[in-house]
């Protein structure tokens, strides 16, 4: 049964005997509170640090565990599952791909998310702290050649293809842009793109009805002949 910081700590005495008890009992809860809620020790650290300023139990106070432990017995998630999540990982991986940042480990991505938001980690992240993150790396991402569809020009392209969504064509302005940095490097013709694509992946002829994995994996192998480009100007 979840016991909060004011249960335990009211039954703290005033020895110094009573007071160090009273904390090793508010560790064992908070410990217990992230077993049951399959928080691993990465994890809760990551969240103490967000909730007091501080990752470790032992620099404490009883008052700031106590914050910690009642914030688990509210019933804490991890936000994995949000489709705001997967969209800021996804943008990340876009300015690695095209250049714009040289790191996309899920190390480089906390860090920026701490220093956007203040959460210690992108799986703190909830939805009202994500909605600015993503138009700042959209315009990010903007700035660094990708042209963001529009409403209209969704409109437009399913005049011949409804079935087209946004998220489609947002995929497919990410593959252009790169394409253009492949272009601009000399190691791409113009459109060339589009039939190396389909001889590498195994892609159907009609570019607008690929799936949503088939345009990930076209950026993402477009995305890593690029990247090896950008290591060989760097190393030569």
């Amino acid at each position: 049964m979840a016991q909060s910081f004011k249960s335990l700590a009211g039954r703290a005495l005033r020895t110094a005997d009573g007071k160090s008890d009273s904390r090793k009992r508010l560790i064992g809860a908070v410990r217990a509170a992230a077993q049951r809620t399959g928080l691993a020790d990465d994890d809760r650290r990551a969240l103490q640090a967000q909730i007091t300023g501080k990752s470790s139990l032992s620099d404490m106070t009883l008052a700031e565990i106590g914050r910690v432990l009642d914030h688990l017995n509210r019933g804490w998630q991890p936000t994995g599952n949000r489709a705001t999540t997967p969209k800021i990982r996804a943008l990340w991986w876009t300015l690695y791909w095209i250049g714009a940042v040289n790191d996309a480990s899920p190390r480089a991505i906390d860090a920026w998310v701490k220093r956007q938001s203040g959460c210690a980690s992108l799986r703190f992240v909830d939805h009202a702290a994500a909605a600015p993150m993503i138009e700042a790396l959209k315009s990010w991402a903007s700035r660094a050649g990708v042209r963001w569809p529009s409403a209209e020009d969704l409109n437009a392209a399913q005049i011949g293809h409804a079935a087209l969504t946004m998220q489609q064509l947002e995929r497919h302005a990410v593959i252009r842009a790169i394409a253009e940095q492949l272009i601009d490097r000399g190691d791409m013709r113009f459109n060339g793109h589009l039939p190396y694509l389909r001889s590498a992946l195994g892609l159907g002829a009609n570019q607008w009805a690929w799936t949503a994995h088939e345009l990930d994996a076209a950026i993402k192998l477009l995305g890593k002949r690029h990247r090896r480009l950008l290591d060989l100007e760097a190393t030569g």
